[in-house]
């Protein structure tokens, strides 16, 4: 029999009551029904459960949105929503606390045992890292120096007090599941000589659980060679980035790369991957520097190699992101390989037009169709180096004379909305591409350029921004 303790917050009491006797039915432990957002979090911590149960709509100041993201962050605890409602914003403020499920009333004694079973079977998979990470929280704590813990998503656990001092937020709270490579993007103006360094955080098995991302200083000296690899490294990577015509005969290229000036991660290229095959890829490597650069130098020379593939045949782009999930994975007893970067990776064949692409993490691609109509392509697909493998979905259609391939980095997508939601940004950015489909290619990345140099006109944000274009001509 399950012995697992269930916490349910309803402000219904008779639905709380039948919750509770649905759930002891099922085996499950329920100490008691929490009826307001506002107890919630004590509650956790004086009953310790191993999941909640939380309505959405509660009575008081406090919603079962707000509460349970406030119970996630200092708990970490699986939360599954109950709620009547499904409009579009609940939804969206819902996903955002990263739910382990969501019931719609009404629903069934099946359904919950099945959403109930599901979430806290993945809660125990996860468990051991997940406490790990918590030991580390109090070590960093402890820390002067400013400090952040990230989990093997690469996504912010904890940062402690000089850390959020220096990033400008209030509390630990605010940076909880944002992805690490944007933090260290964030500008630190008041503190332009700190360097961050990142460590692998590994249990006593040598079992990797987290990163460990200290801030420290700068001699003057240190930074003037730096700025000068820097610039050098920019420069080098910019002559690479390919030509008009580097996509072959029927097809031309396009695009911009601005680079962070203290070392771009941001890099494009086009490339023969057979006699009738193209092949192009974006790549963004978590944050700056020049070791970023470096990694984007030797992922130049390493992806023609995976995507020209065996035998004469252009590898498939699963086929590529596989063989990159595998090589850059690094499981815990060296420090090499910190860095890890998203990527879209794509083939085209040049006499019909059909295209398939993947992705790793990185911004869907848009396909802006000469007829008028406009395609985004959200595939599965982890960031790489972070995982030892993942799933990853190939995208496909056909480009007809006229048609635009799109990919865009995080960096240029942040000009079309840098607080708000993936879907929202991306929708502006697609708005904006529809407004250019007459324009010729040079006008069109022109026009993107524009946009991002206006966004950042004035700001101190240093990210490095890029796009790629791939155009059917004829």
């Amino acid at each position: 029999m399950n012995k697992e303790t269930i916490l349910v917050v309803e402000d219904e009491t008779l639905v709380g009551l039948e919750l509770k006797e649905d759930l002891e039915r099922l085996g499950y432990f329920v100490p008691e029904v929490i009826e307001s957002g506002e107890a919630v979090v004590s509650a956790v911590a004086r009953l310790q459960p191993d999941l909640l149960l939380m309505d959405v709509r509660l009575r008081g100041e406090l919603d079962g949105i707000e509460a349970a993201f406030q119970a996630k962050v200092e708990f970490d605890l699986p939360v599954i929503y109950l709620t009547a409602y499904s409009d579009a914003d609940t939804l969206r403020r819902a996903a955002q606390t990263g739910p382990d499920g969501f019931l719609l009333k009404p629903f069934d004694e099946r359904e919950l045992a099945a959403n109930v079973e599901i979430a806290l079977a993945r809660a125990k998979s996860g468990e051991p890292l997940r406490r790990e990470l918590r030991g580390a929280i109090s070590l960093i704590d402890a820390l002067e120096e400013a400090a952040i813990i990230a989990d093997l998503e690469g996504r912010i656990a904890h940062a402690n007090k000089a850390a959020t001092q220096l990033l400008g937020v209030s509390d630990s709270s605010r940076l909880a599941r944002t992805e690490l490579a944007r933090v260290l993007e964030w500008p630190r103006p008041a503190a332009s000589n700190l360097v961050a360094s990142i460590e692998p955080l590994c249990r006593a098995d040598g079992r990797r659980y987290g990163s460990l991302v200290l801030f420290g200083a700068m001699e003057r000296r240190e930074r003037r060679i730096l700025e000068n690899s820097a610039l050098e490294a920019n420069t080098a990577l910019l002559s690479y980035l390919p030509g008009p015509g580097a996509a072959g005969p029927g097809f031309r290229v396009g695009g911009f790369l601005d680079p962070c000036l203290s070392g771009s991660g941001d890099f494009y290229d086009v490339f023969a991957a057979d006699i009738d095959t193209t092949a192009f890829y974006a790549i963004d490597i978590m944050g700056h520097g020049v070791i970023a650069s470096l990694m984007a130098f030797s992922l130049r020379d390493l992806i023609p190699v995976l995507g020209r593939g065996a035998g004469g045949r252009a590898a498939k782009p699963a086929e590529v992101m596989e063989a990159l999930y595998s090589r850059y994975y690094h499981r815990s007893d060296t420090s090499i390989g910190n860095n890890f970067f998203t990527i879209t990776y794509g083939t085209v064949d040049t006499t019909t037009g059909e295209y398939s692409i993947a992705r790793g993490g990185h911004t869907p691609a848009l396909h802006l169709q000469a007829g008028g109509r406009l395609r985004v392509h959200y595939t599965k697909g982890a960031a790489v180096g972070v995982l030892p493998d993942a799933e990853v979905e190939e995208a496909r259609g056909t480009m007809a004379v006229g048609d635009r391939l799109i990919i865009a980095s995080d960096g240029l997508l942040d000009s079309f909305g840098e607080e708000d939601l993936l879907e929202d940004a991306l929708a502006r950015l697609s708005a904006f591409a529809d407004g250019l489909r007459a324009s010729s290619l040079e006008s069109f990345v022109g026009a993107f350029r524009r946009r991002s140099r206006e966004f950042s006109s004035g700001r101190s944000t240093e990210d490095d921004v890029s796009l790629l274009v791939l155009e059917r001509a004829e």
